[in-house]
């Protein structure tokens, strides 16, 4: 191939990632719940298949029945494990991108216009008895989320995102979650929700994205939608 070839080809390489604001995996996160996924699979795996086993050699009617329930159980715990290894994965590759009018999430396309809503779920430690969280939390949901956070990254749809499933939510675990939900905001999905869990208690934050301040010193709510779009890349 000759260069005047080669370059056309190049400038639209570049284009292509000029025009895409990408989210990629937390590797280290998604290691660790991999590790503790194959090690409750693996208990309960264990636990059940003794007993059910046990439970089926016994013989009688209602043993046998008890048996073949948490075989059931066994084989469904098996099948978890490989979707919650792909619920995380460790891949240095994006988990969401957002261009100007469609978004890719886990290879799937997604127009702009059709995104119903994206929630943002951050799931923070405790920080003392239940009385401190509950004012840890309340204090907290009505700040600005904290940048360069691991977090859930839910995006729902106003149709089902593959036509042979009902589901029309496509879930994410990302670092720079907050970031992501910024450009989801200015790509234009306007109808969104920050979260945050600790153990039992939720809280649903009352912060609005427009008073986040960018970069050039201005409030989102003060930038029109075009060069809300322009700061994506």
């Amino acid at each position: 191939m000759s260069k005047k070839e080669e370059k056309p080809i190049e400038r639209e390489n570049l284009a292509e990632e000029k025009h895409t604001a990408k989210f990629y995996p937390d590797v280290e996160f998604n290691k660790r719940e991999r590790r503790k996924t194959l090690i409750y699979g693996a208990v309960l795996i264990f636990m059940l298949g003794g007993m059910g086993v046990v439970m089926f050699l016994g013989g009688e009617t209602f043993s046998l029945l008890s048996g073949a329930i948490m075989l059931a159980f066994l084989v469904f715990g098996i099948a978890m494990i490989p979707s919650g290894f792909k619920q995380y994965p460790v891949k240095h590759e994006p988990i969401i991108e957002v261009g100007e009018k469609e978004i890719v999430v886990n290879g799937k396309t997604v127009k702009i216009s059709d995104v119903y809503e994206v929630r943002l779920t951050i799931t923070l430690s405790p920080v003392g008895n239940k009385a401190e969280n509950e004012k840890f939390l309340d204090e907290i949901a009505a700040a600005e989320p904290e940048k360069n956070m691991t977090a859930n990254v839910d995006i729902t749809t106003k149709t089902p995102v593959d036509p042979k499933s009902k589901d029309r939510t496509l879930y994410t675990t990302v670092a720079n979650s907050y970031e992501a939900l910024l450009a989801l905001y200015k790509a234009g999905c306007k109808h969104y929700k920050i979260i945050y869990s600790m153990k039992k208690l939720t809280r649903l934050s009352t912060y609005n994205l427009g008073e986040t301040v960018m970069e050039n010193g201005l409030k989102l709510s003060q930038i029109s939608k075009k060069d809300r779009k322009k700061q994506l890349y």
